[in-house]
């Protein structure tokens, strides 16, 4: 071999750089994979971190409405008051026999077990004048079926819970016909509709697909 010819083999392999192996290709691939896995998880997770957040506003606002509509109410029917839904019959809340709609239900009792939205009692969920709170598109407008009226919000249920409470200590929950005839002990004796009330309005949400979960919770005492 000629020495010019060498010299350019030489050259050559002295041009050529050091190359990655196989090993570190794999070792390099499987990095930048976890690395955009990672940002991929923790985009999710932010986007249901905001969902929540979300939910969780416009839930708390559901049951803040329910409240609103039910604050002036009186604990029982201001006419009759609490009495056995039949002669003779043991004293439970609900409405009266000859309250049918929303507009006829008068007193907070009325409401006990009520529910407002997809399943529920009545149409709903519902704002602070009893109407229902619509549906709303992307741009902010009512969305409307197929007759040209508002769909109620879909996947929201607002439910209303009332319990019979002792007035010197709310935590204490008394049947709905409990009363006291006579003093107990330190306790007064005390008439079966005179107790106060406590209100719970828990609001469900069903996410397409899913069950329903508990979102908010208000609780607030009619004394």
């Amino acid at each position: 071999m000629d020495a010019p010819q060498a010299g350019r083999r030489a050259a050559r392999r002295r041009g050529r750089g050091p190359a990655f192996t196989l090993l570190e290709t794999a070792m390099t691939t499987v990095i930048i994979g976890v690395g955009i896995l990672a940002m991929v998880e923790a985009q999710q997770a932010f986007v249901q971190s905001n969902l929540w957040s979300s939910h969780a506003a416009a839930g708390t606002f559901l049951a803040g409405e329910v409240r609103e509509y039910m604050r002036h109410l009186p604990r029982h029917d201001p006419v009759v008051g609490l009495v056995p839904i039949s002669e003779g019959g043991p004293i439970v809340f609900g409405p009266e026999s000859n309250e049918i709609t929303l507009d006829d239900y008068d007193d907070v009792d009325d409401f006990a077990g009520l529910r407002f939205g997809s399943g529920g009692d009545f149409e709903g969920p519902i704002d602070a004048t009893g109407a229902v709170i619509p549906e709303l598109d992307l741009m902010g407008g009512v969305v409307l079926d197929d007759l040209g009226r508002p769909v109620p919000m879909i996947g929201w249920m607002q439910e209303v819970l009332v319990e019979k409470v002792e007035p010197h200590d709310y935590s204490i929950v008394r049947e709905e016909g409990y009363y006291r005839e006579s003093q107990e002990g330190d306790l007064p004796a005390i008439a079966v509709d005179a107790f106060p009330l406590r209100v719970t309005v828990i609001v469900w949400y069903t996410p397409p697909g899913r069950t329903a979960m508990e979102v908010a919770r208000l609780s607030w005492v009619v004394p």
